[in-house]
C-alpha cells in the first residue's frame, strides 16, 4: 500500500478552459511498480501531476518529465513549487521526440505515459489547441512515442501506459516490435454493469515475461459513487479533489 509522505494535503492546480487532469494519472502512479533511487521519466506531464504522486510513493533518485505545451509547462512548475519538489524534478518544455532527451544522458528505469490516444482525423478535434494536442496525436502519435522509449529505457526497464481499450491489439503489437515485451495488463471499468474503457500496460525492454492479467478495477459503484478500490488509490496519494471522470473517449 502505498504512503503519502506530504505531512499536508496534495494540491494541483490547474487549468479552467484548456487541459485538465482526469483518473488516469492516478492509476498509472499506483500501478507503477518503482523502486528507491529508480531513474523516472514522465511523458507529457501536462501540469505535472504524475511527478507529484510519485514523489509521494516513494523516494527517487531522479524524475524528469517533458511537456510539449508552455501553458501547462508553466503549471506544473506551479505545481512542484506549492508542493515542495521543484528542486527534485528535472522539468523540460521540449517535444519529447526532439532531441532534448537522448540516450547519451541517461536511460531510464521506468517510463511513463498518458499520451495522446486518438489518431488523426477520427472523432472530433477539440477547438480548443490545448486539450486537442494532449489528446489528438497531433504532436505525438503511438509509432513515436514507443520508437522513442524504447531508446531511452535501459535493458529490462519498464515502459508503462494507458490507453482506449479499441487499441489494445495494435499497442501489443507495436510494443513487441520495439521489443518492448507487455509484463502486466490491467483492464480499467467504469462499473460493473460496464465494458472496459481503458487498459493500463507494462512492458519490459528486451526481456519476454508472461503477461500477467491483473484484477479489474471498477472505478463506480451502482450508486455512482467511488468504488471501494478507488478511494483507497486517492487517499493513497493525500488528496482530496477528486477527478469524477475517465478521459473522454
Amino acid at each position: 500500500m502505498t504512503t503519502s509522505i506530504f505531512s499536508s494535503p496534495l494540491v494541483i492546480k490547474q487549468s479552467n478552459d484548456g487541459y485538465r487532469h482526469s483518473i488516469e494519472p492516478f492509476l498509472l502512479a499506483y500501478f507503477a511498480n518503482l523502486l528507491p533511487g529508480y531513474r523516472i521519466l514522465d511523458i507529457g506531464t501536462g501540469c505535472g501531476i504524475i511527478p507529484l504522486l510519485t514523489s509521494i510513493k516513494i523516494k527517487l533518485d531522479e524524475i524528469v518529465a517533458i511537456e510539449i505545451q508552455k501553458p501547462l509547462y508553466d503549471l506544473a512548475v506551479i505545481n512542484m513549487s506549492i508542493n515542495g519538489i521543484l528542486e527534485k524534478v528535472n522539468l523540460c518544455h521540449a517535444d519529447f521526440t526532439g532531441p532534448t532527451l537522448n540516450p547519451e544522458d541517461g536511460l531510464f528505469d521506468t517510463i511513463i505515459s498518458n499520451p495522446p490516444y486518438r489518431k488523426l482525423n477520427t472523432g472530433r478535434m477539440n477547438p480548443n489547441q490545448e486539450k486537442a494536442i494532449a489528446r489528438h496525436e497531433i504532436s505525438m502519435d503511438l509509432n513515436s512515442l514507443l520508437n522513442k522509449t524504447s531508446s531511452l529505457l535501459k535493458h529490462g526497464g519498464t515502459f508503462i501506459m494507458t490507453y482506449p481499450i479499441l487499441r489494445l491489439n495494435e499497442v501489443q503489437k507495436k510494443l513487441y516490435s520495439k521489443k518492448l515485451f507487455p509484463s502486466r495488463l490491467l483492464y480499467i471499468y467504469g462499473s460493473r454493469d460496464t465494458d472496459a474503457r481503458i487498459f493500463l500496460i507494462e512492458a519490459i525492454k528486451n526481456r519476454k515475461v508472461k503477461c500477467v492479467i491483473e484484477q479489474p478495477l471498477f472505478i463506480y459503484n451502482e450508486s455512482g459513487s467511488y468504488s471501494k478500490e478507488m478511494k483507497k488509490i486517492y487517499a493513497s496519494f493525500n488528496y482530496c479533489n477528486w477527478a469524477h471522470y475517465i478521459e473522454e473517449e
